[in-house]
């Protein structure tokens, strides 16, 4: 067995994992990027929507043009009833090939020194004085002309999980799993997108023309599975090709996102066979109350850094890297105490509370059927501002004058809108709570304030002794 010494070691080479490993070697460490899968594989493989504010805030260049399948354009919100209709003006997201915005991701960080071993299956995970000190592993390095997959003891001051929702790290390392609860059937989306070819052009604009849209918008149907479901349908301006996504929350007895997917594509004889997409299960809860132990640090879908109300994770787990890099760049020891926690604290001070606060919206949208939210469309309660700030994952201030017609819109429907309504009234003190984050380590302040936070936001407290 080869033992091989690191700066710090990253599990998974998606999106989240392949910008820590840059990120961390444009800084000089010795970086070692895993994955289990050939490393050109990792990571997402279809079309996903994320605000472009947030690669600036990464410091990752914005996605150029044949990364980016689509920009700002008009969106339209519909749901069963022809009254239940937004307009919701242009989309502060662009879709993006998640395919070729991860190889540059992955490219840039070998580039930058990063060694990147893949086809890894984990082994024994070590921990000296409570603290994960080395990982076995039987993996090929990746770039090597030698094909042979061999035993590796990798050693590290950090260990980075980035393996979305498998959490392959902080499933074996009880100081900090304890404290991290698998996410619940409530708390899981499944998403499937794809890119598939138009075969009818008539078909599509007659589509199209049916629900008052044009080539190159996008068409999104909510509630067909209850509150939290999706379906948005985009036919390319040149009538080409279509992408469609689906996405369903809120248990099993939903359905799931493929099966909804195929219904679409069964009744819409005019789209045609796939180009590329895929899929999986995201988790939807709010990040957990605890991102890090000494010698590991959760990034990404592995913590649950994910937008909760339309379940997209690209952006915060790029955002997620960044403030890593910059809390723990410093420090001579990447995984000591004061390092990680100085991470988990920034990433809840920065973004923890804008998650938590629309994650009480997502258990509240979870509550209700397409029938209410067909009448939230319809008296106008899901408003243009408060979508906009959703799609770009930020969270809504409304003026004065939006305040008061929303207030009478509730009053049109006050049993549909009371949850959304004293949802969206938390909100500000939600994120004033996750500012109030311990900045120094204390487990017994942690607790403190995990307690005081779960019950302004009505959930379960995560960590064990914190209720």
């Amino acid at each position: 067995m080869t033992t091989l010494d690191y700066d710090a070691v990253i599990l998974g080479a998606g999106s989240a994992g392949a910008a820590v490993a840059r990120m961390l070697a444009e800084r000089g460490r010795r970086i070692a990027l895993v994955e289990s899968r050939p490393f050109e594989n990792g990571g997402a493989s279809w079309v996903n929507d994320i605000p472009p504010w947030m690669f600036d805030r990464a410091g990752i260049e914005r996605p150029i043009e044949h990364e980016k399948r689509c920009d700002h354009v008009p969106i339209t919100l519909v749901g069963r009833r022809s009254d239940a209709r937004l307009e919701a003006g242009l989309r502060p997201m662009w879709g993006v090939d998640m395919r070729k915005l991860t190889t540059r991701l992955r490219t840039t960080a070998v580039e930058a020194g990063a060694e990147p071993f893949d086809r890894a299956t984990l082994g024994d995970v070590v921990e000296r004085h409570r603290r994960l000190a080395e990982i076995r592993i039987r993996a090929k390095r990746a770039l090597s002309a030698e094909a042979k997959v061999t035993d590796f003891t990798l050693r590290a001051r950090l260990f980075v999980d980035a393996s979305g929702l498998r959490q392959a790290l902080l499933r074996r390392v009880p100081n900090l799993s304890a404290d991290c609860p698998p996410p619940t059937d409530a708390e899981i989306c499944t998403a499937h997108q794809q890119v598939r070819k138009v075969t009818d052009r008539a078909g599509a604009l007659a589509f199209l023309s049916l629900h008052g849209v044009s080539p190159g918008q996008v068409l999104t149907f909510t509630g067909l599975r209850g509150g939290y479901s999706t379906v948005g349908i985009i036919v390319e301006p040149d009538v080409e090709h279509v992408e469609v996504l689906t996405g369903v929350g809120g248990g099993a007895n939903h359905g799931r996102a493929s099966q909804l997917l195929r219904e679409i594509v069964d009744r819409e004889q005019w789209i045609g066979p796939v180009v590329m997409g895929g899929g999986g299960r995201i988790p939807i809860r709010r990040p957990y109350d605890r991102l890090t132990a000494p010698g590991l640090a959760l990034v990404g879908d592995s913590g649950c850094q994910v937008f909760p109300v339309h379940a997209s994770g690209v952006g915060s787990g790029l955002i997620a890297a960044r403030i890593l890099e910059e809390s723990i760049g410093a420090f001579d020891d990447l995984g000591s105490e004061a390092a990680t926690w100085a991470y988990q604290s920034a990433f809840h001070r920065e973004r923890g509370g804008v998650h938590a606060a629309y994650d009480v919206m997502r258990r509240a949208s979870q509550r209700i059927d397409g029938e209410t939210l067909d009448t939230l469309l319809a008296t106008g309660l899901v408003a243009k501002g408060s979508t906009e700030s959703a799609m770009a994952q930020r969270l809504h201030v409304p003026s004065v004058s939006e305040i008061a017609r929303l207030a009478r819109a509730a009053a049109r429907a006050p049993r549909a809108s009371a949850g959304l309504v004293w949802s969206a009234l938390r909100m500000p003190a939600i994120q004033r709570a996750y500012s109030a984050f311990p900045a120094e380590p204390s487990m017994g302040a942690f607790r403190a304030w995990a307690r005081g936070v779960a019950m302004l936001c009505g959930h379960e407290v995560d960590a064990r002794g914190a209720s």
